[in-house]
């Protein structure tokens, strides 16, 4: 009978700040995963890491040149801030 690994022991292939999950993607979703990040593990989890970062460094960026434009825009408000609302 195999032992169980206490929890708080990492595996020894593993970063300690790594957490495993379990995802299903579409068969196409899997074939672009391989052609942009590669085959392996290794490569796959830091292709969709990096993806992860680079998407959230997207939205905050937006994030702050929305804000940026409603306060040059009158102070808030303008027809672009209340027709944004509406969305």
């Amino acid at each position: 009978m195999p032992r169980v690994k206490d929890p708080t022991q990492p595996y020894s292939h593993r970063r300690l700040d790594s957490t495993v999950i379990n995802t299903t993607m579409d068969t196409e979703a899997v074939e672009l995963l391989y052609r942009y990040g590669g085959t392996g593990r290794q490569n796959t989890g830091r292709f969709l890491a990096r993806l992860l970062y680079e998407h959230h460094a997207r939205q905050e960026e937006r994030a702050r040149v929305k804000a940026s434009l409603y306060a040059a825009l009158d102070g808030g408000n303008s027809l672009v801030t209340e027709a944004s609302a509406e969305d």
